[in-house]
């Protein structure tokens, strides 16, 4: 008996593929214009976190980039599993950096434990797409 979960449609495909390209641009362009209030959640004073508001940004850019690219590439029919696997990539080393900071205490466990398991949720989405259906080998 096949237990595997039949492939996406290329409507849900296209449906999925634009809304991980979506909340990444969003999570990006929040990122890059409320750095110091993102950096406040961590529980950074005021002060360190105004310091440290280009490294917020930076992830912000390069989730807004990651966001873009993808969308770009699916509305040009071009290649998207370049994109969705630097995604992956990206979201697998911030589980790492979150992970290890929690376990450090750098970080409140609970916010820590949240923002590991939203990054592993943004790699897990990406999961279904990088399989490709014989009849849409662009998407």
């Amino acid at each position: 008996m096949n237990t595997a979960r039949p492939r996406p449609t290329r409507s849900r495909r296209t449906l999925h593929t634009t809304t991980l390209g979506l909340t990444r641009c969003a999570v990006g362009v929040l990122i890059l214009t409320r750095a110091v209030d993102t950096l406040r959640l961590t529980g950074a004073d005021r002060v360190t976190a105004t310091h440290l508001a280009w490294v917020a940004r930076l992830a912000g850019i390069r989730d807004l980039a990651l966001g873009a690219g993808l969308l770009t590439a699916q509305a040009t029919g071009r290649d998207t599993h370049t994109w969705l696997w630097a995604g992956m990539l990206a979201d697998a080393a911030d589980v790492s950096v979150f992970a290890t900071s929690t376990a450090r205490g750098h970080l409140p466990p609970a916010l820590g434990t949240a923002m590991a398991t939203a990054a592993l949720g943004g790699a897990a989405a990406a999961t279904p797409l990088l399989t490709r259906p014989r009849d849409t080998a662009g998407e």
